[in-house]
């Protein structure tokens, strides 16, 4: 029975030896690979970052390009709007004065009457 007992104290002392290398296998691979895990997730999250920094960047760039493209079509309709106000004025007053012209030549031929 002693031999029973020998062996049941080598498997459990073979168990917590082994629990232990366990442990400090985990130990060293975790101080082996945190620092070139962290620099690799670093790398990951400055590049989209970044790319999210050119995406606002380009969406700004679309909005004020938009902004601007809005701006001129605005414009162009102002200046049609001017240009066909200009043109209705100048008809009016070309009307304006054949309507005073007519009215001078008949008032000119009544004073010949």
């Amino acid at each position: 029975m002693a031999n029973s007992n020998l062996l049941k104290e080598a498997i459990a002392d073979a168990k917590a030896v082994r629990e232990t290398a366990i442990a400090n296998a985990k130990i060293a691979l975790e101080e082996a690979f945190t620092p070139r895990l962290q620099s690799i997730l670093s790398q990951k999250l400055t590049a989209e970052m970044e790319g999210e920094e050119e995406e606002a960047d380009l969406e700004e760039e679309n909005v004020v390009e938009a902004t601007e493209e809005v701006n001129e079509e605005e414009a162009e309709e102002v200046e049609e709007t001017v240009t066909e106000s200009e043109e209705e004025e100048s008809e009016e007053a070309v009307e304006e004065t054949v309507v005073t012209e007519e009215d001078e030549s008949e008032e000119g031929e009544e004073v010949r009457r």
